[in-house]
This record gives structure tokens, C-alpha cells and sequence, in this order.
């Protein structure tokens, strides 16, 4: 292959793969702090006090604490600070979080007092988040093309005749000329002195909440939720490197990623809500939720822009991959809760919560067949990627959340909020995005991280986020305001390289990030 300097020819192949990974899966399992202004106020710490449309989500029995009837909607702000403007995404955004109802009805008996029907609206997870790195020095010439190589050695070419290689990114990579052949058949790649990275994410998960709960004696409280959900996740990335020549110059490489998944889910909670002692207000809840069983559609569009050419005259060589619609399940783990909560008298509320959500009880599957004679499911014959579950197993973790959330009552009708709620991090300390992954196990491949289209891979730290809330009471309206910033950094990693000895440590050195976030909540409500 004869690479000169500079050309233009493009190349889009379309290839029905199933791209999936252990950060996609992290996406869909975990849960944001996001609901009413009182819910984001008190850190999300209600699910013994209830009382609020949010806690459908997370503690079906809160809602039957409600002994009227209840409608809010709430609308956020939302803030990256330090992100810029990229593929005309602002880093501030407005979005509408959360709009609900519960019908509340007294039923006049003496042991079964309420039967409360509500339907809510929330966003699970809010996307949003940008990333930017620029002209960040590599050692020794690393360069993304090396992991490219890599990928055309280990997995090679379809043995259909169409002289496709098996991996998009290796197949993008030959046909841009970012890697090459020499006398012996080795594959080479370039050797790059810097590189540049920006990925933005947006979209996010909706929550459906369907709920029935039941009041007894003014001291034992159930509740049931069927949850549905929306899924609309987008993620655009721009990798750039600049590439030496052996004679001391440099030249211009681009690679973007760009990510769509769409798709729906569902799943059932339930929850309890006691006090044990008559005359105190002590109380604790239980919940539990089933694994959310998503159905999702993928489509990754995968280009490659470089300064090598085939014939002389020309400026650069593109190439690309387009994976078409391809179709997937995810099943997140069960979460299991526990909360405590008291009051004291009439101006004090204060909760306590413990949840626990073990990562690496997620799994995928792909469909493996479809026969309308014996059902109409799409997933009546699948198969689950067993590579890519030992993965998870390998990197993913049980995932801890604590929260606690304090009310104070100003004046009548006044109220002052504030909390804490912390989330352990979901990957383990040598997690990486391992695209050899049957190289580490005698299950085989995993068809999802074959097929992937992106090198990167990012590994999010614990979260802490600081909460404070004020509120406004009427007979009937109320308005409330919540506040939180969230404090989380990152490992990002744009490609791997791992050591001669291929134990899997990545060369590339780690660039530690700030996804500090900023939000404020606007609730207004009605009681009737």
C-alpha cells in the first residue's frame, strides 16, 4: 500500500454488528438524583418520610402516606461548569424532570384508612456530560493506530471472500491507511506525538411510575410500582492525533464516533413502610426492585479521516463504518433498600437510607432467531454473551448508595431543606475496555466488544452530591426549589496499548477529569 502524502476517497460500509460494553451496561444500571425540588432538596432521602411524588421510583409503600390528593410538575437547570459548546450541545440545559399525580382516597374503615392510586413521570438518568482533552503528549510515539493493528492481527478477515476484517475499527483503520503491511506481513501503525478528545453524551432514561398503595391504621404502609421507561441515548466523539513522519513533520489524523441507542424497558417494585410504636414516629422502610429488562436499538456510525493517500494529486483518505440498526437486551441488577426516619414534633423531619445494587448481576443478549409459529417475542430465542458477561464480572462492582435528608420548618408554610447522598463507583481500579476479551477467558469473543466502534473507555469515580431545598406551602399550591451539585472525576483513556507481555495494562497514561455538576430544581404543586 503506498502512502503518500494526501487524498480524498471515501469508503462507508454497512455491517449489521451488535456493539455493546461494560460502559453501556453502567449507563443503564445506574439511577441519578433527579425528581420533585423537595426529592433533589432532601438528597433524595424520603423513602421512610414519603409523601412525594418521587418516591413511586424508590419506595412504592411512601406513597401511601399521602392523604391527599396531589399533582406537581418540575423543570431543572443544568450545568457543566469549565465544558464548552460541542456539536451544538450548550453545557447549561434546561430539562423537564418530573410531572405527576396521586389520587388519594380515604376509605373511612378502620384498619385499611387510604388507598392512594398516582402515575409519575421522571427522568431516571440525564446524560448530559461533556469531556475535553487537547494536545495531550504521548510517550513513545503511542498512537491509536498501534490498538488498530492489534485489532487486524487478533481478529482478522470474515472468511466469507469479502475481505473485511472482522473488527469496524481495524476495517476503518486499513482502508483510511492508518495501518499497513510490511515486507514480512506485519501489520504497522503511525507513531503520533499528541492527541485531542472531545465527547459529549445527552439524552437520557424516562421513568414511567405506575403505583397502588395502602395505608393501614396510620402505621403500616405497602405499595406497589410498575415502572416504564424510554430510552434516548446519544454520544458524539472527536478524536484527533498528530502524527510524525520520519522526517520530523506532522500530519493531521481525525476519527469520530458517532452513537445512537434507542429503545424501552420495564420493571416492578415494591415496598413497605412501618411504625412499630404506636405513640412514636419513628418508622423504617424496605424496597425491593426487580433487574430493569431494557430493549434497545443501536446504530454507530464510525469515520476515519487521514493524511495518507493512495495516488498522488489528492489531499486525504476517508473511511468509515456504519453498523445499521442492530437490536439488543440489557437486564440490570435488583436493588434492594432500607430506610429510617423520624419527626420531631411538627418542625423537624429527618431520613436515613442504605441501597445496594450489585453491577455485576447485569447480563446482554442478543436475538437469536425469531419464529412467529411459537410466540411473537423477539427474545424467545436469544442468547446471552457470555465473554461480555465475564467482563462485568471482572470489572463492574456492587454498587453502594447512602443518603440522608434533613426538613426544618422555618415559619408556616416555610420550609428549609438540605442533604447528602453518596454513590460508591461501579467499575474496579483495573477496569478498561478489554476488545481481546476471549483472549482472557475460555468462553470465546464477545460479539458486542467485536463489534465495537470506539477505543475509548472512561472510569468513573464515587459521587458525592450536596443538596439544599426551599419550600412553600399553601392550602392547596406549593412551590419548592432544590438545589445540588454533584462532585465526580474520571479516568479517561482514549485507545489502549497494552504491555509486550500483554497483561493488560494500558501504556497510555490516564487523564483525570472534573464531570462536576451543578442543578437547580423548580417544583410547583397542588394539593386537593
Amino acid at each position: 500500500m503506498k502512502k503518500t502524502s494526501i487524498i480524498l476517497g471515501a469508503l462507508l460500509l454497512a455491517m449489521p454488528v451488535a456493539a455493546q460494553d461494560i460502559y453501556k451496561v453502567e449507563s443503564f444500571a445506574s439511577r441519578d438524583l433527579i425528581g420533585t425540588a423537595r426529592y433533589v432538596g432532601m438528597g433524595g432521602a424520603m423513602n421512610a418520610l414519603g409523601a412525594d411524588l418521587s418516591t413511586l421510583h424508590t419506595n412504592p409503600a411512601a406513597a401511601g402516606l399521602f392523604r391527599r390528593s396531589d399533582a406537581s410538575i418540575s423543570l431543572s437547570m443544568l450545568a457543566n461548569p469549565g465544558a464548552e459548546k460541542f456539536d451544538g450541545i450548550s453545557p447549561a440545559r434546561m430539562s423537564f424532570d418530573q410531572m405527576g399525580f396521586v389520587y388519594s382516597t380515604n376509605t373511612g374503615d378502620d384498619g385499611l384508612k387510604f388507598l392512594n392510586f398516582g402515575m409519575n413521570y421522571q427522568k431516571s438518568r440525564n446524560l448530559k456530560n461533556y469531556i475535553g482533552l487537547s494536545g495531550i503528549p504521548v510517550p513513545g510515539g503511542l498512537s491509536q493506530s498501534w490498538q488498530m493493528t492489534n485489532l487486524a492481527d487478533y481478529y482478522g478477515q470474515w472468511d466469507d471472500g469479502s475481505n473485511d476484517w472482522v473488527s469496524p475499527i481495524a476495517h476503518a483503520g486499513w482502508n483510511s491507511y492508518m495501518i499497513d503491511q510490511d515486507a514480512e506481513g506485519n501489520f504497522v501503525g503511525c507513531d503520533a506525538d499528541s492527541y485531542s478528545y472531545e465527547r459529549v453524551q445527552y439524552g437520557g432514561v424516562q421513568a414511567f411510575d405506575f403505583n397502588v398503595s395502602m395505608n393501614f391504621d396510620d402505621r403500616w404502609y405497602i405499595g406497589a410500582t410498575i415502572g416504564a421507561y424510554n430510552v434516548n441515548w446519544n454520544s458524539y466523539l472527536l478524536y484527533r492525533e498528530s502524527l510524525m513522519d520520519d522526517q520530523g513533520g506532522t500530519h493531521p489524523y481525525k476519527m469520530i464516533n458517532d452513537e445512537r441507542i434507542t429503545g424501552s424497558g420495564f420493571d416492578v417494585k415494591l415496598g413497605f413502610i412501618g411504625r412499630p410504636i404506636e405513640d412514636n414516629p419513628f418508622r423504617f422502610g424496605l424496597s425491593i426492585a426487580t433487574p430493569t429488562w431494557f430493549d434497545l436499538t443501536g446504530n454507530n456510525i464510525l469515520t476515519m479521516d487521514s493524511p495518507f493517500v493512495v495516488d498522488e494529486g489528492q489531499t486525504h483518505t476517508i473511511s468509515g463504518v456504519e453498523t445499521g440498526d442492530f437490536d439488543y437486551r440489557v437486564t440490570t441488577p435488583w436493588t434492594f433498600g432500607v430506610s429510617l426516619a423520624t419527626t420531631v414534633e411538627d418542625w423537624l423531619a429527618v431520613d436515613v437510607e442504605y441501597e445496594y445494587k450489585d453491577f455485576t448481576g447485569a447480563s446482554v443478549r442478543y436475538p437469536d432467531g425469531y419464529d412467529p409459529y411459537v410466540d411473537h417475542s423477539l427474545y424467545a430465542h436469544s442468547r446471552k454473551d457470555r465473554a461480555l458477561g465475564y467482563e462485568i464480572d471482572k470489572y463492574l462492582t456492587g454498587v453502594s448508595t447512602f443518603r440522608v435528608g434533613a426538613e426544618a420548618k422555618l415559619a408556616d408554610g416555610c420550609y428549609l431543606r438540605a442533604g447528602y447522598n453518596y454513590v460508591s463507583k461501579p467499575f474496579k481500579d483495573n477496569a478498561l475496555m478489554n476488545l481481546y476479551s476471549g483472549y482472557d477467558n475460555n468462553i470465546g469473543d464477545s460479539d458486542g466488544v467485536i463489534n465495537t466502534t470506539g477505543t475509548d473507555y472512561v472510569n468513573l469515580s464515587a459521587t458525592n452530591r450536596l443538596t439544599l431545598g426551599l419550600g412553600l406551602r399553601g392550602k392547596h399550591w406549593y412551590g419548592d426549589l432544590g438545589y445540588q451539585y454533584q462532585i465526580q472525576s474520571a479516568d479517561v483513556y482514549a485507545f489502549q496499548n497494552f504491555n509486550a507481555d500483554n497483561t493488560r495494562t494500558n501504556l497510555l497514561p490516564k487523564q483525570t477529569v472534573d464531570l462536576d455538576r451543578h442543578s437547580v430544581t423548580l417544583t410547583v404543586g397542588y394539593k386537593f
